[in-house]
């Protein structure tokens, strides 16, 4: 378990070995009795909205028992999606989505298949916490107003009061998901089309659609959904689609496009201004549903690529509405809201879903949407390590503050005023740059916040113009905003271009009027700097002055200590640290300069260690050819069947709420069974999913039968009686069955290909640069070409230091695997999971030993304990070491070392730790 070392007056929190494909288990709380002033405490992160804690208990509980209820659809998704390993080109391997990710569209799935929610108010009323400021006093009551209107009045925690909110209709299916900035919402998005896409196809009951209409709230939300969805570019390079179901190729349908609707599977794309803008320079529209569908057709319609575009959607019979950044917090006017609800009505069904995506899906007056039914928070994603950690710099002690209220300055003093302020930030920015640009290659950013326009102006002058700064003219970008913080239509193409291209351009700094809005999303920004006054607390949310910069910088090795900056005014110090710590995100103040992390590199000074190591593309597919030789009478028995004789009863015990007293206990049976036929098909189903079977039910529903019959239960059973049917009906059952045969298939099937290289010639000296920060201080050894080892824990290094010192090694290297199972150096083996699933092994260290003169090259894993599978990646590390000696000529050999085996041996060669 490793913890970075952080100079600060208090280390920055963190959840040791957090990995943020895992469900939480742990979570942050502030504790100022602490010595850190916070402290690890157990269980998940609680969520104050009203729905998720009851609907997040009730999902959690459905994924563990296998998803029962599920459709076949669902679970062969969810088997691809997260169990399965997946290759993504610039993406670290394996490929995992976010737990984020998974929980969101798990929660979808389970509110539209297993709970059947239709209507808001019902899920209220049975999910709906209430946050009781009385206890004796209901806190949930519905309401309607004279003009039609359902609203609900509930006690609202994070107004601390009674609150008011509008509900959607109630034949409309509404449901928002909160998923913190850098979360992957479009990944979400995209993965409830697929799912929606293929349940209405192949689900004959399915309320589904085909057809979806994509909603950002301005230009540059759009754009960037755009180079997401168009050309169906984020199913191609993703792994959503299972490779049975290609090609998934939706008819993309973008704003200003005149190409026709097909009747399904129709992908449209839009921001929200062309919903309630007349595409008709002629015609003003008197209301939002003229807004919507346009102007009223005459008999004599001219072509139909003259109709706007929503004119085209209400002509579907299905549709699903996905509104990213579904807050507007700070909009009045709801012209959008309505004409969603305008497509709605012209629908014949009216809308299938409509989903709502924001990090803070919330109304103008503070309150988050009722209908939010997954919360993932800024602070969750700090502790995942998928977005920057906030941190705070200030110098409480610094004479030169200014001591006027900062609503004095003028354009002709500001820099006067602020001239620390900016010193200070750009000094901290060059040395992201000595940390970022010199040694890997990529560029961090400074993004200044202003108050006006005339501000930013004045600032961005002056940096260029200040000597011992040595920012150019073309470095500076300055951007200016209107009054609702939207960017101007002069300086749009500018801001655009920018966030596109913030990679090859010569764009440093970055002065901006207010805060960006949601979209504009500069992953390199790494110092931000607020020069606004920000008076008043209702003012700002956290999100909007440190969300442009909160997503991890791409093309560094995943740290865990990435940080954002923040330097500012005391008032947007205090208010935002405040407004951080209510969302549960612990913040870390410094006086000091933070450290920037270590960097791991090959050394030409070295290369006389250098190492090749061949790279081998993956050796295992399965070939389900071979299904045919599947033999019943091979199989083993894995339920006993002493209880098979007596129906299968649910034990019961009744308690009284209040006091949690038991009162009662009862049994109770089953109702009407399934038929033996419909039991053995969902048996069958769940195989064809645990073992990755494309269109095999009929050849494998036999062979399911025969075992289930006859092997499952040690004796041959009558699939017909009661008894056993309300056996095989409990879903624990079915599982283990479907577990067992998908592994035997797995094994069956497998094939090992010929081995082929991706590079035979591959040596470390080619290692492009990653960064590593840990809890140990760097290690620094004679016989590796890097300049530092790359050691995680206490273990690895005193492995390291023996193999530096050890007289038969001649050099070695860290291959830089963490225990998130990523690679400095990407080598990795394929190997057989004991799910039967074909995963990706990165051993710890490469080693080149001399034994009488010759030499001797080792993979070696070291291991403080051992996991599950870690026998079944020894064994594919052993065959790959085997192949790859008989095809080069070279000796290799593998050897996993316990630190038990290192403690007992004390060795003084490798020889000695080579013959345990």
């Amino acid at each position: 378990m490793a913890e970075a070392v952080i100079a600060y007056d208090k280390d920055l929190p963190e959840i040791p070995a957090r990995r943020p494909w895992q469900k939480p288990t742990q979570h942050l709380v502030k504790d100022d009795a602490a010595p850190t002033g916070w402290r690890v405490a157990e269980g998940r992160r609680p969520s104050k909205l009203l729905l998720v804690p009851k609907i997040r208990t009730k999902v959690d509980a459905w994924g563990e028992q296998g998803y029962p209820g599920a459709s076949v659809v669902s679970r062969r998704l969810f088997e691809y999606w997260f169990e399965k390993d997946h290759e993504v080109p610039g993406f670290n391997v394996p490929f995992r989505y976010y737990f984020c990710q998974r929980e969101a569209i798990e929660t979808l799935v389970w509110l539209v298949e297993v709970a059947g929610a239709r209507d808001v108010q019902e899920l209220i009323q049975t999910y709906g916490t209430k946050f009781r400021r009385d206890p004796g006093r209901d806190t949930i009551a519905f309401q309607t107003t004279m003009d039609g209107r359902r609203q609900l009045r509930r006690y609202v925690p994070e107004l601390e009061a009674e609150g008011v909110q509008d509900l959607p209709p109630e034949d409309l299916r509404r449901f928002a998901f909160k998923l913190a900035t850098g979360s992957g919402k479009p990944w979400v998005m995209a993965m409830a089309v697929v799912w929606s896409y293929f349940h209405k196809k192949r689900m004959p009951s399915s309320e589904l659609s085909t057809n979806f209409l994509i909603v950002a709230p301005n230009v540059i939300v759009y754009q960037r959904l755009e180079k997401d969805f168009a050309s169906n570019r984020i199913f191609r390079e993703l792994p959503l689609v299972p490779p049975e179901w290609r090609p998934f190729e939706p008819n993309v349908i973008l704003r200003g496009e005149a190409s026709e609707s097909e009747p399904s599977g129709n992908q449209f794309g839009t921001n929200i201004h062309q919903l309630y803008e007349s595409r008709d320079q002629e015609w003003t529209p008197q209301n939002a549903v003229d807004a919507l569908l346009g102007k009223k057709p005459a008999e004599d319609l001219v072509a139909s690529s003259q109709r706007p575009i929503l004119e085209r959607v209400k002509l579907l019979k299905d549709l699903m509405v996905i509104n990213d950044e579904a807050h507007h917090v700070h909009d009045e006017d709801l012209a959008w809201s309505q004409s969603l609800l305008a497509i709605h009505r012209a629908l014949p069904k009216g809308l299938a879903l409509w989903l709502d995506f924001s990090a803070t899906p919330k109304h103008q007056n503070g309150m988050y949407f009722p209908w939010t039914v997954c919360d993932y928070p800024l602070a969750q994603a700090v502790e995942d390590r998928i977005v920057k950690a906030p941190l705070i710099v200030s110098k409480e002690d610094d004479a030169e503050l200014p001591t006027r209220d900062p609503h004095h300055v003028t354009k002709y003093n500001v820099v006067e005023k602020y001239g620390y302020r900016l010193r200070a930030a750009v000094a901290r920015w060059k040395e992201h740059w000595d940390a970022y640009k010199k040694k890997l290659g990529v560029k961090p950013v400074l993004f200044i916040m202003a108050e006006k326009n005339a501000y930013a102006d004045a600032i961005g002058e002056y940096l260029c113009k200040t000597k011992e700064f040595r920012i150019k003219e073309s470095e500076v970008l300055v951007i200016h905003t209107d009054a609702a913080g939207e960017i101007t239509k002069k300086n749009l193409e500018k801001a655009r271009e920018a966030a596109r291209d913030i990679d090859n351009n010569d764009i440093n700094v970055i002065v901006s009027v207010m805060m960006l809005r949601e979209g504009w999303d500069v992953r390199n920004v790494t110092v931000v700097l607020g020069l606004r006054p920000f008076a008043a607390k209702a003012e700002i949310l956290p999100e909007q002055v440190i969300g442009r910069g909160l997503r991890m910088m791409r093309k560094v090795s995943p740290d865990r200590l990435q940080t954002l900056e923040v330097l500012g005014t005391r008032n947007l110090l205090n208010l935002l640290r405040s407004q951080l710590e209510a969302e549960g995100v612990s913040v870390t103040t410094t006086k000091i300069d933070p450290p920037t992390p270590i960097v791991i590199e090959p050394l030409q000074q070295r290369i006389e260690y250098d190492i090749g190591i061949p790279l081998t593309k993956p050796q295992l597919v399965h070939d389900f050819r071979k299904l045919s030789q599947l033999s019943v009478s091979d199989l083993e028995a894995i339920y006993e069947q002493e209880e098979l004789a007596e129906q299968f009863r649910i034990k019961l015990k009744l308690e009284f709420a209040t006091t949690e007293t038991e009162v009662h206990q009862a049994d109770i049976t089953a109702g009407e069974l399934p038929t033996a036929q419909d039991l053995l098909s969902s048996i069958t189903n769940k195989v064809i999913s645990q073992a990755k079977l494309p269109s095999r039910f009929a050849e494998l529903y036999p062979a399911v039968r025969s075992y289930v019959a006859k092997r499952c239960f040690g004796r041959e059973v009558d699939l017909a009686s009661d008894p056993i049917r309300s056996h095989l009906a409990r879903p624990e059952i079915q599982e283990g069955i479907a577990k067992y045969l998908g592994r035997k298939i797995a094994e069956l099937t497998l094939e090992r290909r010929a081995i082929e290289f991706e590079r035979a010639d591959f040596r470390l000296s080619e290692t492009r640069p990653f960064s590593w920060r840990r809890d140990l201080p760097p290690l620094e050894a004679k016989k590796t070409i890097f300049n530092y080892v790359a050691t995680y824990n206490k273990f690895e290094r005193c492995f390291a230091e023996f193999l530096d010192s050890a007289s038969d090694v001649l050099r070695f290297a860290s291959l830089g695997t963490t225990e998130q199972g990523e690679s400095g150096t990407q080598f990795r083996v394929d190997y057989i999971k004991p799910t039967g699933v074909i995963g990706f092994y990165h051993p710890d260290w490469v080693v080149v030993q001399t034994v009488e003169g010759s030499e001797v090259n080792w993979i070696i894993e070291t291991k403080g304990r051992v996991w599950e599978g870690t026998g079944a990646k020894d064994e594919a590390m052993q065959v790959w070491c085997k192949r790859v000696s008989a095809n080069t000529g070279k000796e290799w050999h593998y050897k996993r070392i316990d630190q038990s085996d290192l403690d007992a041996a004390r060795p003084r060669r490798l020889e000695d730790l080579a013959d345990a």
